[in-house]
């Protein structure tokens, strides 16, 4: 880059100088009829936030003013227009071109014998009059803060910050408390909710009610959007798939009832027979622990233990051994009713003990 010294770059294509020298003759028919001095005019730098597009206007403008041809940047209507006007606009064209950056080419394409269109596009490219523009620039004020312990750094900082905001105000587009309010209003937020807002920056004049009523319905849609996260995380999951895709799972058979809808486990029927056999060997038990009559009796005690052998109607077995004992086939009958459950059991002379002990009920 080139210096006020007037230094001049080795490449000037890739480094284009802060200033040049352009030397142009009017036409013959210009407004000016003596040839135009050689000033140093600013090249303008690209878009952006080191622009420097405030002094570059404020410095051609004056050039073209000094040299008679700026009426044609001010009107465009042709019945307003002088008879120079062609040769100025010729003047304005050229004088532009090659005091852009390279950058800015894309903007003036469109207008390349239109020296006015040329001078509203850069205009625009460079001076963001949306809401955001002014939106960016009065935050820049507020937040700012001093760095170290040079005061006159931070004053020049705090000066270039107002003058880029007090190039978008103007007597059509005011600044007003609304964009001081929308200003505070984004800056207090999270910068995930300022994209939700994003779109209305890009336009003019919004007010700061547009911009809380985007916040609030960005605001609903997130909660509906978190009840319906909330609401599949908990929905119920589908069965688990067997480990093994080659044995499809059982079907429930239950035969108690000779029923597909349910199996053993789960059977009604099953768990009733169950308990009543529960109950009924309880009462067995509870029966056989009560004492005898008191009534003298010619018939000695049945023994379960000499009967867990015996076969209904006859006796099967007598016992020569015991000299108080004699067994009839009356006496089996009776003492025969406890020992159904041991008719399936193996015949042991020497078993001894409860009948029902012996037969596996308990």
């Amino acid at each position: 880059m080139s210096n006020d010294n007037g230094e001049h770059p080795s490449n000037t294509a890739k480094d284009p100088p802060a200033h040049l020298t352009v030397t142009l003759e009017p036409g013959s028919m210009s407004s000016s009829n003596q040839k135009t001095s050689a000033p140093r005019l600013p090249v303008l730098n690209p878009p952006g936030p080191n622009t420097n597009y405030l002094d570059w206007e404020m410095v051609v403008e004056a050039y073209f003013r000094h040299v008679k041809v700026k009426h044609v940047l001010d009107t465009s209507d042709i019945k307003l227009r002088k008879a120079t006007w062609s040769d100025d606009n010729d003047l304005i064209c050229a004088t532009i071109l090659q005091i852009i950056d390279p950058a800015n080419n894309r903007y003036v394409r469109p207008f390349r014998t239109d020296g006015r269109g040329m001078w509203i596009a850069l205009a625009e490219a460079h001076q963001d009059t949306s809401t955001g523009g002014k939106v960016y620039w009065i935050r820049k004020l507020l937040i700012a803060r001093m760095e170290g312990d040079n005061i006159d750094s931070h004053i020049d900082t705090m000066a270039k910050y107002h003058e880029r905001l007090n190039a978008l105000v103007t007597p059509e587009k005011p600044l007003t408390p609304d964009d001081v309010h929308t200003a505070a209003l984004l800056g207090s937020i999270p910068k995930d909710w300022v994209a939700c807002v994003s779109n209305l920056m890009n336009q003019e004049g919004i007010k700061t009610a547009t911009i809380v009523s985007a916040l609030k319905n960005e605001s609903i849609r997130r909660q509906s959007q978190g009840d319906i996260i909330s609401v599949s995380s908990t929905a119920t999951k589908p069965p688990a798939k067997s480990g093994n895709p080659n044995n499809p799972p059982k079907k429930k058979f239950c035969t108690m009832c000779n029923l597909d809808t349910h199996d053993l486990n789960s059977c009604h029927n099953t768990r009733r027979l169950i308990e009543e056999h529960k109950a009924n060997r309880k009462k067995r038990y509870e029966s056989k622990d009560q004492p005898a009559p008191s009534g003298k009796s010619s018939k000695p005690p049945a023994r379960a233990g000499r009967t867990s052998t015996a076969t209904l109607g006859a006796s099967s077995h007598s016992n020569h051994n015991d000299s108080d004992t004699d067994y009839s086939g009356s006496e089996v009958e009776v003492t025969a009713g406890n020992a159904v459950a041991s008719l399936s059991v193996s015949f042991n002379p020497k078993a001894s003990g409860d009948a029902n002990l012996d037969s596996g009920c308990s």
